[in-house]
Protein backbone atom coordinates (compact mmCIF):
# COMPACT_ATOMS: atom_id res chain seq x y z
CA UNK A 1 0.00 0.00 0.00
CA UNK A 2 1.34 3.50 -0.84
CA UNK A 3 0.96 6.85 0.82
CA UNK A 4 -0.96 7.49 -2.21
CA UNK A 5 -3.57 5.30 -1.93
CA UNK A 6 -3.78 6.10 1.59
CA UNK A 7 -4.30 9.95 1.12
CA UNK A 8 -6.51 8.97 -1.85
CA UNK A 9 -8.93 6.48 0.66
CA UNK A 10 -9.12 9.34 3.40
CA UNK A 11 -9.04 12.27 1.22
CA UNK A 12 -7.12 13.75 3.68
CA UNK A 13 -6.70 17.64 1.39
CA UNK A 14 -9.85 19.28 2.28
CA UNK A 15 -8.60 22.96 1.05
CA UNK A 16 -11.07 23.51 -1.90
CA UNK A 17 -14.02 21.86 0.21
CA UNK A 18 -13.31 24.22 3.06
CA UNK A 19 -12.43 27.12 0.82
CA UNK A 20 -16.03 26.86 -0.50
CA UNK A 21 -17.60 26.32 2.65
CA UNK A 22 -16.38 29.37 3.94
CA UNK A 23 -17.17 31.58 0.91
CA UNK A 24 -20.51 30.35 1.00
CA UNK A 25 -20.64 30.77 4.87
CA UNK A 26 -19.10 34.55 4.52
CA UNK A 27 -21.45 35.39 1.19
CA UNK A 28 -24.91 34.36 3.83
CA UNK A 29 -24.10 36.44 6.74
CA UNK A 30 -23.21 39.10 4.49
CA UNK A 31 -26.49 38.62 2.75
CA UNK A 32 -28.54 38.06 5.99
CA UNK A 33 -27.15 40.71 8.03
CA UNK A 34 -29.84 43.09 6.99
CA UNK A 35 -32.31 40.66 8.17
CA UNK A 36 -31.32 40.44 11.47
CA UNK A 37 -30.70 44.42 11.62
CA UNK A 38 -34.08 44.51 10.86
CA UNK A 39 -35.19 42.43 13.35
CA UNK A 40 -33.21 43.14 16.07
CA UNK A 41 -33.15 46.89 15.67
CA UNK A 42 -35.88 47.77 13.83
CA UNK A 43 -38.29 44.85 15.41
CA UNK A 44 -39.20 44.00 11.74
CA UNK A 45 -41.17 40.72 12.39
CA UNK A 46 -41.64 40.25 8.39
CA UNK A 47 -45.92 39.28 7.33
CA UNK A 48 -46.68 37.67 10.49
CA UNK A 49 -49.81 38.35 11.48
CA UNK A 50 -52.05 38.72 14.73
CA UNK A 51 -54.16 35.10 13.36
CA UNK A 52 -50.53 33.66 11.76
CA UNK A 53 -47.72 34.29 14.48
CA UNK A 54 -45.98 31.45 13.52
CA UNK A 55 -44.44 31.41 9.67
CA UNK A 56 -41.43 30.81 7.95
CA UNK A 57 -39.14 30.75 10.89
CA UNK A 58 -40.72 28.13 12.77
CA UNK A 59 -41.43 26.28 9.98
CA UNK A 60 -37.66 25.97 9.10
CA UNK A 61 -36.54 25.74 12.75
CA UNK A 62 -38.83 22.42 12.83
CA UNK A 63 -37.09 21.49 9.37
CA UNK A 64 -33.44 21.77 10.88
CA UNK A 65 -34.80 19.90 14.48
CA UNK A 66 -35.49 16.82 12.15
CA UNK A 67 -32.00 17.13 10.84
CA UNK A 68 -30.32 17.78 13.63
CA UNK A 69 -32.12 14.66 15.69
CA UNK A 70 -32.69 12.60 12.75
CA UNK A 71 -28.92 12.55 11.05
CA UNK A 72 -27.68 10.98 14.83
CA UNK A 73 -30.74 9.14 15.30
CA UNK A 74 -30.63 7.45 11.76
CA UNK A 75 -26.64 6.77 12.19
CA UNK A 76 -27.11 5.42 16.03
CA UNK A 77 -29.78 2.85 14.45
CA UNK A 78 -27.72 2.12 11.28
CA UNK A 79 -24.41 1.53 12.29
CA UNK A 80 -25.20 -0.15 16.26
CA UNK A 81 -28.11 -1.81 15.54
CA UNK A 82 -28.90 -2.99 11.78
CA UNK A 83 -24.54 -3.19 11.86
CA UNK A 84 -24.63 -1.44 8.38
CA UNK A 85 -20.80 -1.49 7.78
CA UNK A 86 -19.00 1.38 6.81
CA UNK A 87 -20.00 3.88 8.77
CA UNK A 88 -17.21 3.59 11.91
CA UNK A 89 -15.38 6.59 10.81
CA UNK A 90 -18.24 8.72 9.90
CA UNK A 91 -19.26 9.78 13.78
CA UNK A 92 -17.44 13.23 14.47
CA UNK A 93 -18.80 13.82 10.48
CA UNK A 94 -22.70 13.10 11.66
CA UNK A 95 -22.35 15.22 15.06
CA UNK A 96 -20.96 18.31 13.37
CA UNK A 97 -23.66 18.75 10.80
CA UNK A 98 -25.94 17.92 13.52
CA UNK A 99 -24.22 20.82 15.81
CA UNK A 100 -24.38 23.03 12.76
CA UNK A 101 -28.43 22.49 12.42
CA UNK A 102 -29.00 22.92 15.58
CA UNK A 103 -26.95 26.37 15.80
CA UNK A 104 -29.11 27.37 12.65
CA UNK A 105 -32.01 26.04 14.35
CA UNK A 106 -32.09 27.85 17.58
CA UNK A 107 -30.70 30.95 15.81
CA UNK A 108 -34.25 31.17 13.39
CA UNK A 109 -36.78 29.98 17.13
CA UNK A 110 -34.54 33.11 18.81
CA UNK A 111 -35.29 35.85 16.08
CA UNK A 112 -39.20 34.58 16.23
CA UNK A 113 -39.29 35.10 20.06
CA UNK A 114 -40.50 38.66 20.55
CA UNK A 115 -37.83 39.30 22.96
CA UNK A 116 -35.01 36.95 22.33
CA UNK A 117 -32.66 38.16 25.03
CA UNK A 118 -35.06 37.24 27.53
CA UNK A 119 -34.37 33.49 27.36
CA UNK A 120 -32.46 33.06 30.01
CA UNK A 121 -36.28 32.92 31.91
CA UNK A 122 -36.38 29.59 30.61
CA UNK A 123 -33.35 28.59 32.51
CA UNK A 124 -34.22 30.64 36.12
CA UNK A 125 -37.68 30.89 35.94
CA UNK A 126 -38.98 27.56 34.43
CA UNK A 127 -42.45 26.26 34.05
CA UNK A 128 -41.85 22.22 33.48
CA UNK A 129 -45.71 22.64 33.01
CA UNK A 130 -44.83 24.08 29.89
CA UNK A 131 -43.80 21.86 26.67
CA UNK A 132 -41.86 24.92 25.60
CA UNK A 133 -39.72 25.10 28.66
CA UNK A 134 -39.19 20.99 27.79
CA UNK A 135 -37.81 21.97 24.49
CA UNK A 136 -35.55 24.43 25.48
CA UNK A 137 -34.11 22.24 28.38
CA UNK A 138 -33.81 19.26 26.12
CA UNK A 139 -32.24 21.06 23.01
CA UNK A 140 -29.99 22.76 25.94
CA UNK A 141 -28.94 18.93 26.81
CA UNK A 142 -28.94 17.99 23.75
CA UNK A 143 -26.58 20.72 22.63
CA UNK A 144 -24.31 19.81 25.43
CA UNK A 145 -24.08 16.37 24.21
CA UNK A 146 -23.02 17.40 20.45
CA UNK A 147 -20.18 19.72 21.87
CA UNK A 148 -19.33 16.34 24.45
CA UNK A 149 -18.97 14.04 21.44
CA UNK A 150 -17.26 16.06 19.36
CA UNK A 151 -14.78 17.41 22.29
CA UNK A 152 -14.30 13.26 22.62
CA UNK A 153 -13.43 12.47 18.77
CA UNK A 154 -11.08 15.60 18.59
CA UNK A 155 -9.17 13.74 22.09
CA UNK A 156 -9.17 10.62 20.47
CA UNK A 157 -11.32 9.52 23.09
CA UNK A 158 -14.17 7.12 20.61
CA UNK A 159 -15.47 5.07 23.66
CA UNK A 160 -16.47 8.33 25.17
CA UNK A 161 -18.22 9.95 22.23
CA UNK A 162 -19.92 6.37 21.84
CA UNK A 163 -21.44 6.49 25.30
CA UNK A 164 -22.17 10.15 24.72
CA UNK A 165 -24.10 9.27 21.24
CA UNK A 166 -26.58 6.38 23.30
CA UNK A 167 -27.46 8.78 25.67
CA UNK A 168 -28.09 11.44 23.19
CA UNK A 169 -30.92 9.01 21.41
CA UNK A 170 -33.21 9.18 23.75
CA UNK A 171 -33.11 13.10 24.34
CA UNK A 172 -33.45 13.57 20.88
CA UNK A 173 -36.12 11.24 20.75
CA UNK A 174 -37.99 12.89 23.75
CA UNK A 175 -37.33 16.55 22.07
CA UNK A 176 -39.08 15.60 18.56
CA UNK A 177 -41.79 14.46 20.85
CA UNK A 178 -42.18 17.48 22.79
CA UNK A 179 -42.16 19.79 19.86
CA UNK A 180 -44.74 17.34 18.00
CA UNK A 181 -46.71 17.58 21.22
CA UNK A 182 -46.27 21.56 21.23
CA UNK A 183 -48.35 21.32 17.91
CA UNK A 184 -50.13 18.83 18.62
CA UNK A 185 -52.21 19.99 22.03
CA UNK A 186 -53.42 22.80 20.87
CA UNK A 187 -57.22 22.59 20.90
CA UNK A 188 -57.63 25.66 19.13
CA UNK A 189 -55.67 24.61 15.71
CA UNK A 190 -57.90 21.57 14.60
CA UNK A 191 -55.56 20.55 11.86
CA UNK A 192 -52.54 20.45 14.66
CA UNK A 193 -54.54 18.61 17.33
CA UNK A 194 -54.07 15.41 17.06
CA UNK A 195 -51.86 12.82 19.47
CA UNK A 196 -50.42 11.51 15.86
CA UNK A 197 -48.72 14.38 15.39
CA UNK A 198 -45.79 13.22 17.85
CA UNK A 199 -44.66 10.25 15.69
CA UNK A 200 -45.35 12.36 12.50
CA UNK A 201 -42.55 14.24 13.45
CA UNK A 202 -40.43 11.24 14.61
CA UNK A 203 -40.77 9.53 10.83
CA UNK A 204 -39.92 12.93 9.29
CA UNK A 205 -37.35 13.26 11.06
CA UNK A 206 -35.91 9.52 10.52
CA UNK A 207 -36.34 10.07 6.93
CA UNK A 208 -34.90 13.56 6.15
CA UNK A 209 -31.88 12.70 8.61
CA UNK A 210 -31.35 9.54 6.67
CA UNK A 211 -30.79 11.26 3.52
CA UNK A 212 -28.68 13.90 5.49
CA UNK A 213 -26.44 10.97 6.29
CA UNK A 214 -26.37 9.63 2.65
CA UNK A 215 -24.71 13.32 1.72
CA UNK A 216 -22.61 13.14 4.51
CA UNK A 217 -21.21 9.83 3.79
CA UNK A 218 -20.97 10.38 0.24
CA UNK A 219 -18.99 14.11 0.69
CA UNK A 220 -17.21 13.29 3.95
CA UNK A 221 -16.54 10.06 4.44
CA UNK A 222 -12.66 9.12 5.58
CA UNK A 223 -13.02 5.85 3.43
CA UNK A 224 -13.98 7.39 0.19
CA UNK A 225 -12.28 5.77 -2.50
CA UNK A 226 -12.90 2.34 -1.13
CA UNK A 227 -14.77 -0.96 -1.74
CA UNK A 228 -16.72 -0.47 1.37
CA UNK A 229 -17.39 3.00 0.47
CA UNK A 230 -19.54 1.90 -2.40
CA UNK A 231 -20.86 -0.85 -0.96
CA UNK A 232 -21.86 1.20 2.35
CA UNK A 233 -23.98 4.08 -0.44
CA UNK A 234 -25.74 1.62 -1.59
CA UNK A 235 -27.11 -0.55 1.21
CA UNK A 236 -28.19 3.26 2.67
CA UNK A 237 -29.58 4.27 -0.78
CA UNK A 238 -31.69 0.83 0.11
CA UNK A 239 -32.91 1.79 3.48
CA UNK A 240 -33.71 5.07 2.47
CA UNK A 241 -35.65 3.77 -0.44
CA UNK A 242 -38.07 2.56 2.16
CA UNK A 243 -37.82 5.28 4.10
CA UNK A 244 -39.60 7.32 1.57
CA UNK A 245 -42.17 4.93 0.77
CA UNK A 246 -43.34 4.46 4.79
CA UNK A 247 -42.97 7.75 4.87
CA UNK A 248 -44.81 8.32 2.05
CA UNK A 249 -47.75 5.69 3.61
CA UNK A 250 -47.76 7.93 6.73
CA UNK A 251 -48.64 10.95 5.32
CA UNK A 252 -51.15 9.87 2.81
CA UNK A 253 -53.06 7.78 6.08
CA UNK A 254 -53.04 10.96 7.89
CA UNK A 255 -54.48 13.43 5.24
CA UNK A 256 -57.03 10.39 5.04
CA UNK A 257 -58.15 10.51 8.28
CA UNK A 258 -58.25 14.29 8.49
CA UNK A 259 -60.36 14.60 5.07
CA UNK A 260 -62.46 11.45 5.23
CA UNK A 261 -65.35 12.55 8.05
CA UNK A 262 -65.19 15.95 6.10
CA UNK A 263 -65.27 18.41 9.49
CA UNK A 264 -64.17 22.17 8.25
CA UNK A 265 -62.53 22.70 11.34
CA UNK A 266 -59.83 20.06 10.46
CA UNK A 267 -60.14 19.74 6.46
CA UNK A 268 -59.90 23.36 5.85
CA UNK A 269 -56.05 23.01 6.88
CA UNK A 270 -55.36 20.15 4.52
CA UNK A 271 -57.66 21.24 1.59
CA UNK A 272 -55.23 24.84 1.69
CA UNK A 273 -52.41 22.77 1.56
CA UNK A 274 -53.29 20.68 -1.19
CA UNK A 275 -55.37 23.13 -3.45
CA UNK A 276 -54.70 26.44 -1.78
CA UNK A 277 -52.86 29.03 -3.26
CA UNK A 278 -48.91 27.39 -2.35
CA UNK A 279 -50.73 24.13 -4.09
CA UNK A 280 -47.09 23.97 -6.00
CA UNK A 281 -44.54 23.80 -2.93
CA UNK A 282 -46.11 20.49 -1.60
CA UNK A 283 -47.24 18.47 -5.07
CA UNK A 284 -44.41 20.00 -7.51
CA UNK A 285 -41.44 20.55 -4.67
CA UNK A 286 -41.75 18.20 -2.09
CA UNK A 287 -43.85 15.26 -4.05
CA UNK A 288 -42.63 15.71 -7.01
CA UNK A 289 -38.96 16.88 -6.76
CA UNK A 290 -38.44 15.32 -2.88
CA UNK A 291 -40.21 11.93 -3.31
CA UNK A 292 -41.35 10.90 -7.01
CA UNK A 293 -37.50 11.85 -8.80
CA UNK A 294 -35.54 10.64 -5.81
CA UNK A 295 -37.34 7.50 -6.04
CA UNK A 296 -37.29 7.24 -9.74
CA UNK A 297 -33.66 8.04 -10.05
CA UNK A 298 -32.89 4.72 -6.91
CA UNK A 299 -35.04 2.95 -8.73
CA UNK A 300 -33.68 3.06 -12.38
CA UNK A 301 -29.98 3.13 -11.37
CA UNK A 302 -29.18 2.47 -7.30
CA UNK A 303 -25.67 1.61 -7.69
CA UNK A 304 -24.86 4.83 -9.57
CA UNK A 305 -23.37 7.02 -6.33
CA UNK A 306 -24.27 10.12 -8.47
CA UNK A 307 -28.07 8.89 -8.99
CA UNK A 308 -28.07 8.45 -4.66
CA UNK A 309 -25.98 11.79 -4.32
CA UNK A 310 -28.47 13.87 -5.99
CA UNK A 311 -31.74 11.55 -4.67
CA UNK A 312 -30.58 12.31 -1.40
CA UNK A 313 -29.94 15.71 -1.96
CA UNK A 314 -33.33 16.75 -3.50
CA UNK A 315 -35.10 15.08 -0.76
CA UNK A 316 -33.16 17.05 1.98
CA UNK A 317 -33.97 20.14 -0.08
CA UNK A 318 -37.44 19.76 -0.49
CA UNK A 319 -38.07 18.08 2.84
CA UNK A 320 -38.69 21.82 4.41
CA UNK A 321 -41.51 22.15 2.49
CA UNK A 322 -42.96 19.05 5.29
CA UNK A 323 -42.90 21.69 8.26
CA UNK A 324 -43.76 24.55 6.07
CA UNK A 325 -47.12 22.77 5.25
CA UNK A 326 -47.79 21.73 8.92
CA UNK A 327 -46.95 25.16 10.46
CA UNK A 328 -48.36 28.01 7.89
CA UNK A 329 -51.74 26.35 7.13
CA UNK A 330 -52.52 25.05 10.89
CA UNK A 331 -53.14 29.38 11.17
CA UNK A 332 -54.18 30.43 7.70
CA UNK A 333 -57.80 29.93 8.34
CA UNK A 334 -60.19 30.67 10.88
CA UNK A 335 -62.78 28.26 12.64
CA UNK A 336 -66.03 27.92 12.00
CA UNK A 337 -66.47 29.60 15.06
CA UNK A 338 -64.77 32.66 14.31
CA UNK A 339 -65.35 32.57 10.75
CA UNK A 340 -66.44 36.61 11.35
CA UNK A 341 -62.62 37.77 12.21
CA UNK A 342 -61.71 37.78 8.63
CA UNK A 343 -64.35 40.53 8.37
CA UNK A 344 -64.44 42.21 12.10
CA UNK A 345 -61.78 44.82 11.59
CA UNK A 346 -59.45 45.16 8.14
CA UNK A 347 -55.69 45.59 8.92
CA UNK A 348 -52.47 44.12 7.13
CA UNK A 349 -51.88 42.77 11.16
CA UNK A 350 -55.20 40.90 11.21
CA UNK A 351 -55.19 38.75 8.18
CA UNK A 352 -55.42 34.99 7.65
CA UNK A 353 -53.00 35.83 4.34
CA UNK A 354 -49.57 34.91 4.46
CA UNK A 355 -46.49 34.61 3.04
CA UNK A 356 -42.86 35.57 4.33
CA UNK A 357 -41.32 38.80 3.52
CA UNK A 358 -37.76 39.51 2.03
CA UNK A 359 -36.88 40.16 5.58
CA UNK A 360 -38.05 37.09 6.40
CA UNK A 361 -35.95 34.93 4.18
CA UNK A 362 -33.22 36.95 5.06
CA UNK A 363 -33.07 35.36 8.92
CA UNK A 364 -33.26 31.97 7.09
CA UNK A 365 -29.77 32.90 5.07
CA UNK A 366 -28.03 34.18 7.85
CA UNK A 367 -28.86 30.78 9.89
CA UNK A 368 -27.50 29.01 6.94
CA UNK A 369 -24.51 31.23 7.10
CA UNK A 370 -24.07 30.49 10.65
CA UNK A 371 -24.22 26.70 10.41
CA UNK A 372 -21.97 26.68 7.15
CA UNK A 373 -19.14 28.78 10.09
CA UNK A 374 -19.57 26.33 12.43
CA UNK A 375 -19.24 23.21 10.16
CA UNK A 376 -15.97 24.80 8.23
CA UNK A 377 -14.85 25.31 12.01
CA UNK A 378 -15.54 22.40 13.29
CA UNK A 379 -13.86 20.69 10.58
CA UNK A 380 -11.05 22.27 10.64
CA UNK A 381 -10.27 21.80 14.69
CA UNK A 382 -12.01 18.71 15.18
CA UNK A 383 -12.54 16.61 12.12
CA UNK A 384 -9.36 17.13 10.61
CA UNK A 385 -6.95 16.04 13.78
CA UNK A 386 -9.60 13.22 14.12
CA UNK A 387 -8.93 11.82 10.25
CA UNK A 388 -5.45 12.27 10.56
CA UNK A 389 -5.22 10.10 13.82
CA UNK A 390 -7.18 7.68 11.39
CA UNK A 391 -4.22 8.05 8.60
CA UNK A 392 -1.45 7.35 11.38
CA UNK A 393 -3.31 4.40 12.51
CA UNK A 394 -3.76 3.01 9.02
CA UNK A 395 -0.23 3.86 8.01
CA UNK A 396 0.75 1.79 11.14
CA UNK A 397 -1.22 -1.13 10.70
CA UNK A 398 -0.76 -1.52 6.94
CA UNK A 399 -4.72 -1.60 6.31
CA UNK A 400 -5.35 -2.25 2.54
CA UNK A 401 -7.93 0.42 0.63
CA UNK A 402 -8.41 -0.75 -2.18
CA UNK A 403 -10.40 1.44 -4.98
CA UNK A 404 -14.26 1.55 -5.27
CA UNK A 405 -16.42 1.96 -7.86
CA UNK A 406 -18.57 4.43 -8.95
Amino acid sequence: MTTAQLNHGFRMDRRIDMIISATLAVIALAIGAWGVFQVLIMGDHGALTSYVPWGLWVGVYVYLVWLEVGTMLAYTALRYGLKVEGLEKLGPVVALAALAALSGALFIIGMDLGHPFRFWKAYLQPNFGSLMTWMIWLHTIYLLILVGELIAYRQGKDGLAKNLTFIGAPVGIALIGVIGGLFGVIAARPYWNASVLPLMFFVSSLVAGIGLLILLHLLFSPAAGTAQYATTARELARIFMIGIVVGLLAAGANALVIAYPGVPAHSEGLRLVLFGPYWWTIWIVHLLFGVLVPLALLIWNRRSLLNIGIAAALMVWTFVMVPLNIVIPGLAYPTPELEGLKRAAVHHRLSFDYFPTTTEWLVVIFAIGLALTLFTVGYKFVLEPYQKRLFASSTTSGEQLTGGDA
